[in-house]
């Protein structure tokens, strides 16, 4: 899967050539909107995460945008053992990770944690976006999730027989991940952190996972509108209301876009944003331990071309990349051991994934008229995470 969307970057270069009649207004069309790229990771659908505001201006209407994501995950069982006393850490040390396994004493004194994960999760994202201020704009989403085995028809790209019939006829050779060998249209949820504590979800399961509450602000700095640079900064509160996680984060994202002007009809917009999010300032009640990283801190940069038809109707086409730091501290695996079927070469991403950051690129494609959009959008980690691996995406959006 890992060229899909290489393949799938190419039409950003397609000019065109439709007659135009006005100018784009930023005020009233959807030039900035496209539906929510964030990933149905296994642990990340339990947090409040905080996404890069790319629009040049807060809108002057109430909007409610539906996003439903469906990402195919792939990661078969894995035990780690993290040894308690600093010499036993060293004497692991002292091994890649993959020799660690033979030269370990099980009777070491250790904590453990195990984890696996099949199936297509789907996150589905309700919000409702109010202009506050000229410059200011409020947003409250809703988070849900449930899982299936992927089974044809109802998921068609996200679908096991799709990716592996890839991976054989087109990049990445026959069954390089084992899918075949545990079997297609499957699915399943099971982690044990170090602690002992369990989560599990099975097939057809479903579940309210968060409210987020976030505003944003657009200083609207003159200066910097002068070079057609434009800002914007994010605050968030998520309340993670779900069973797995009972916590409250709190987020903040700085936006960057620069605006290239190619004609009255057309523009090309990039930008770069950061964000912060604080996990468990606020603990309802014990939950599982889906990571020991002090924040999640993610960038993404956004590429996207713009046009502008007749009748207040305009198309989008843009790519990015987002990166997001390890969901454990990256220092844990230079003595962890780390145990499992050794099927095939990927055997061990399940847990080893958890200590190096993920990163994912997306294609999205954005149609609007008048105060009604509709988005479309293909996600693919290049470094195949399988958590997921191939994700797409469709949102609507509905101005009054």
């Amino acid at each position: 899967m890992k060229y899909l969307l290489l393949l799938l970057f190419l039409p950003c270069s397609f000019c065109f050539s439709q007659k135009a009649y006005d100018s784009i207004d930023y005020e009233n069309t959807f030039a900035a909107y496209h539906a929510n790229t964030i990933s149905t990771h296994p642990f990340g659908i339990f947090l409040s995460r905080i996404s890069p505001d790319f629009q040049l201006k807060p809108s002057k209407k109430i909007s409610v945008s539906f996003t439903i994501s469906s990402g195919n995950v792939w990661l078969p069982y894995v035990k780690a053992y993290i040894p308690i006393n600093e010499a036993d850490r060293d004497a692991m040390r002292k091994f890649i990770w993959h020799e660690r396994e033979g030269n370990f004493d099980f009777s070491t004194p250790s904590s453990t944690m195990d984890f696996e994960a099949d199936g297509t999760i789907r996150l589905y994202l309700l919000k409702l976006n109010i202009p506050v201020s000229p410059k200011a704009e409020l947003r409250i989403s809703t988070r849900l999730l449930s899982l299936d085995a992927g089974r044809l028809p109802y998921s068609s790209l996200t679908s096991d027989q799709f990716i592996e019939w890839f991976h054989s006829h087109i990049s990445g050779g026959e069954d390089p991940f084992a899918r075949k060998v545990y079997g297609y249209n499957q699915a399943g949820i099971a982690y044990t952190d170090k602690e002992g504590n369990v989560f599990r979800m099975q097939e057809q399961e479903s579940l309210l996972t968060g409210i987020d509450v976030s505003y944003y602000y657009y200083p609207r700095i003159e200066w910097l509108e002068k070079s057609n640079l434009f800002t914007s900064f994010g605050f968030q509160l998520g309340m993670n209301v779900n069973k797995v996680n009972a916590t409250a984060d709190i987020g903040i994202s700085p936006t960057l876009v620069k605006r290239f002007v190619l004609n009255k009809q057309s523009e090309i917009h990039f930008g770069a944003g950061l964000g912060f999010v604080k996990q468990g300032v606020i603990r309802f009640k014990e939950g599982v331990s889906l990571s020991n990283a002090n924040f999640l801190f993610s960038s993404e940069f956004l590429l996207k071309y713009i046009y502008k038809f007749r009748n207040q109707k305009s198309l989008s086409v843009a790519t990015n990349y987002w990166i997001q730091n390890a969901y454990n501290k990256p220092h844990e695996f230079d003595y962890l051991v780390l145990t499992g079927e050794r099927i095939s070469t990927h055997w061990n991403y399940a847990i080893s994934h958890l200590y190096r950051p993920l990163t994912a690129n997306c294609f999205i494609v954005t149609y609007a008229k008048a105060d009604l959009a509709f988005s479309v959008y293909f996600r693919e980690d290049l470094l195949v995470d399988n958590a997921p691996d191939l994700q797409t995406g469709f949102g609507v959006m509905l101005k009054f």
